[in-house]
């Protein structure tokens, strides 16, 4: 193993060094240093989306953390003030742990490796209940061609449970009124409804995600509320890209930029 020193420390707090695998490269996200395996999924517009979606809140949730984007960047940006994150397979909960470490948030981001479909508030390193759950579940319900990369399987094919099965650790993790923040795929969207109500989940605010103007949807980002009443407010969609396909290079829309540079959608949403 390699010794990563950061020597600014991202947290102002000194010198945070942590050890990298052989493979791994340290990849900067804004305010964030992610440690990724250069194997799996790199992180994307969907994580980094998620997290900007989450109201300020105390204690957040991220269920199926992986290498831990999401749970950093709400830690660095202010989403929450404590971040636990559970991942059930190995080598992405130790990248996600020694991120924490190389992030200075030691403190604030605790990963716990767990099976989402198995988790308690009442279990050891959880903590009680939480203000907030996220989640960025895998989307394809069927095994499909599988990529011989267990990590890249996972995130694809509901390998580790289905979307119901996270809708249902959400419940079990919430407060009364706590809010479940997920981002999924337009075209499985009465699975998630279904899923969310089946548990006393109630979608309260969605947001549809596209590539540019003349594109349909690609991505959609969700809040429900735990024992909320009906009411569904869907906010205008948000385009990525200014221009159409043929356009090169293509530039973000002026909210887009807003949105990855805050990492929060603000009031308007």
């Amino acid at each position: 193993m390699t010794e990563y020193e950061d020597k600014n420390g991202s947290s102002g707090k000194g010198r945070t060094a942590v050890s990298l695998r052989p493979g791994e490269v340290i990849r900067i996200a804004g305010k964030i240093k992610i440690i990724e395996s250069g194997k799996g999924l790199a992180w994307g517009t969907d994580a980094w989306l998620l997290a900007a979606y989450i109201r300020k809140c105390r204690r957040l949730c991220e269920l199926g953390c992986g290498s831990g984007v999401i749970s950093l960047a709400a830690a660095a940006y202010g989403r929450a003030e404590s971040v636990t994150g559970i991942e059930v397979m190995e080598e992405p909960a130790d990248r996600a742990d020694r991120a924490a470490a190389l992030n200075g948030f030691g403190d604030r981001v605790r990963v716990v490796r767990r099976d989402i479909r198995e988790v308690r508030y009442t279990d050891p390193g959880i903590g009680g209940r939480f203000d907030a759950v996220a989640a960025n579940p895998p989307y394809i319900s069927h095994p499909g061609k599988a990529k011989g990369d267990p990590e890249s399987d996972a995130a694809r094919h509901e390998l580790h449970g289905g979307v119901a099965d996270f809708c249902a650790a959400a419940a079990r993790l919430l407060d009364h009124r706590g809010s479940f923040y997920v981002v999924f795929r337009p075209a499985r969207l009465p699975d998630l409804f279904s899923s969310m109500r089946a548990v006393k989940l109630e979608p309260k605010k969605m947001t549809f995600v596209c590539p540019d103007a003349a594109s349909a949807p690609s991505l959609v980002l969700c809040e429900a509320v735990l024992g909320a009443s009906p009411g569904l407010d869907v906010s205008p969609p948000l385009f990525f890209y200014r221009d159409r396909p043929s356009v090169t290079p293509r530039v973000m829309t002026e909210r887009m930029s807003e949105i990855y540079e805050s990492c929060s959608f603000g009031e308007r949403r």
